[in-house]
């Protein structure tokens, strides 16, 4: 289980981290399609920006769930908790750095991108390697709340609510 969780992981954070920099422009070639502004940022707020970590990672968690991770209890919900860890990390970061150098910088925009990322495989995994999080309904759950989550964004994306995390830089 170790290994595959390592070769996973190795190749998940490349996976990761190349879909969800691709998804940043795919809403405007795609001709600002309602199908795809679920899945891709459809501006420039940081609630958009959060998609670029959740939806890929969730579509790699999804493959690597049918590949190994359906036999071990709890996956499911480790990688959902390692990925609202990484999404916690991007709004504390960019509006700390912001408000200490009062603009946004695209490179540390993408660091702080790519340090989610490795925080939600980093403690996804730690989470998984627990095995007091391996309950069967842990997994169960953790469908629930990926679902609820890609439901708030598909809410949040065309009725979002008049708050600074959904404003638009």
């Amino acid at each position: 289980m170790k290994t595959s969780l390592f070769c996973g992981k190795s190749f998940g954070i490349i996976f990761v981290c190349a879909l969800g920099m691709i998804n940043h422009f795919l809403y405007n070639a795609f001709g600002n399609n309602i199908i795809v502004g679920i899945f891709t940022p459809v501006n420039d707020s940081v609630w958009e920006h959060l998609k670029l970590l959740f939806f890929p990672f969730m579509f790699y968690v999804a493959a690597e769930y049918f590949l190994f991770g359906k036999r071990i209890n709890g996956f499911l919900f480790s990688r959902f908790v390692g990925v609202m860890c990484g999404m916690i990390f991007i709004p504390l970061i960019f509006y700390a750095y912001t408000l200490l150098f009062g603009k946004s910088i695209l490179v540390f925009d993408i660091l702080i991108f790519i340090l989610s990322v490795l925080i939600s495989f980093r403690i996804s995994t730690k989470l998984i390697l627990n095995e007091k999080n391996q309950n069967v309904f842990l997994n169960i759950s953790g469908i629930i709340l990926f679902l609820g989550v890609t439901l708030l964004f598909a809410g949040f994306t065309f009725f979002p609510p008049s708050t600074p995390l959904f404003y638009s830089a």
